[in-house]
């Protein structure tokens, strides 16, 4: 009878721990990459007919890169960040490419600061242990 109880409150458990800080991370990605490929595209390709096409197109990609990098994060493969990594890493070096183009400061900030932000979650020490929990918890299931 006890060891039915103790299950949920593992689970509940590790997600009031870790949840948070998994989503922080996901959607300061997302953020990141929304705002700089508009911005980018739009700075850039202002006048080409196919700017929303280019912009859709792009982010589309990112962001099924950066879904099912989380999913195989959340499946415990430790391979996931090598699929997720990229996508702010990739986000700030085209912030870092709009310098000195013009935009407004808090614009140009947001979207230095929101790829920054990703990468510094993914680094945070409550992320690697999330991390280490989920490849551990995929082995253990994999041992059945």
């Amino acid at each position: 009878m006890m060891g039915e109880y103790q299950r949920p409150l593992e689970f509940h458990a590790f997600m009031r721990r870790y949840f948070p800080t998994f989503l922080l991370g996901f959607f300061t990605c997302v953020l990141s990459v929304a705002l700089v490929l508009a911005m980018w595209i739009d700075e850039h390709w202002r006048s080409h007919p196919d700017n929303p096409v280019y912009t859709m197109v792009s982010s589309t990609a990112l962001a099924a890169l950066l879904c099912l990098g989380h999913l195989a994060m959340i499946r415990g493969y430790g391979w996931a960040m090598l699929a997720v990594l990229p996508v702010p890493l990739m986000a700030l070096l085209i912030a870092l490419s709009l310098l000195g183009n013009g935009l407004h400061f808090m614009l140009l900030a947001a979207i230095l600061l929101l790829p920054l932000l990703a990468l510094l979650v993914f680094n945070s020490e409550r992320h690697r242990e999330m991390r280490r929990r989920l490849v551990a918890l995929r082995q253990a299931r994999t041992r059945r």
